[in-house]
């Protein structure tokens, strides 16, 4: 991820990687990959400091272990899912910003990101905690609009999702394209590794311009860059609305030119 700062116009490069919260295993600690590390290898110290991309008034300190295993976060890391709403399965990027400060960012199951957190004090427990209490099969509540929409197990829906495959794959076109199929409504997206590195990375953008075939108007949306490729972020979920992308459509991705995209959805 490449930012610019305000004095000199001078871009930086700022790494990111990427855990997914699994009870047991990200919860205890958090091992920091360790190609991250051959990135920061000239800062690492004994302690990390936290801070909420919604947020900076807040930081949290977390002690980093090194062991013949690897690199952790230990101490502290515990206290910094209790205070924010990590719940399993959740998707957590670490933008590093120097000097061991890390700039977090959570996305949800529906794959939008958290924006909104409840204050510490009335955060006590930690969800897992409150996770074990709720009965098999007990739906958990969403602490956003983001929607997700059930997909019907039917073979007509089968049959019409196949008809939007074929007509993807049958699309042709003389710019780079891939194609996604839509498996959860206002979901945050990743480009396919192979054709990131070849089409986008070069100026590492942190957002990319999406126009909807046939369409007029150019949106703006984030890009989370993590493990050489990017997620589309904030402003996918509301182009998605927009255009009433829905689960079982397909949609090829065009590059147009540098960082815009023309979005052809072929609909159920």
């Amino acid at each position: 991820m490449v930012r610019k700062t305000p004095n000199n116009g001078i871009t930086e490069q700022r790494p990111s990687f990427f855990k997914v919260i699994i009870p047991g295993h990200t919860t205890k600690h958090l091992r920091i990959p360790t190609p991250f590390l051959e990135l920061i290898r000239n800062d690492i110290s004994d302690n990390a400091n936290l801070n909420l991309n919604t947020s900076s008034e807040q930081s949290w300190k977390v002690k980093v272990s090194k062991t013949r295993g690897g690199v952790y976060f230990k101490d502290g890391w515990q206290e910094f899912l209790k205070d924010n709403p990590a719940d399993d399965g959740d998707f957590v990027v670490f933008e590093y910003e120097g000097n061991m400060h890390f700039r977090v960012q959570i996305f949800d199951n529906s794959c939008c990101e958290k924006d909104s957190f409840p204050k510490n004090e009335t955060h006590k427990k930690s969800t897992f905690a409150e996770r074990k209490k709720r009965r098999p099969g007990t739906p958990r509540k969403s602490r956003m609009g983001c929607s997700k929409l059930p997909r019907p197990l039917n073979s007509s829906k089968d049959n019409s999702d196949n008809i939007a495959g074929e007509s993807a794959e049958s699309f042709k076109s003389n710019y780079p394209h891939f194609t996604k199929a839509i498996k959860q409504t206002y979901c945050v997206y990743s480009f396919p590794t192979s054709f990131y590195k070849e089409h986008l990375s070069a100026g590492n953008y942190k957002v990319v311009l999406l126009k909807i075939a046939e369409g007029e108007n150019w949106h703006k949306v984030k890009l989370v860059r993590s493990l050489g490729t990017a997620f589309m972020s904030k402003g996918w979920s509301e182009f998605a609305r927009t255009y009433q992308i829905k689960v079982g459509n397909v949609c090829v991705f065009e590059v147009v030119e540098e960082n815009k995209m023309v979005v052809n959805v072929f609909r159920t």
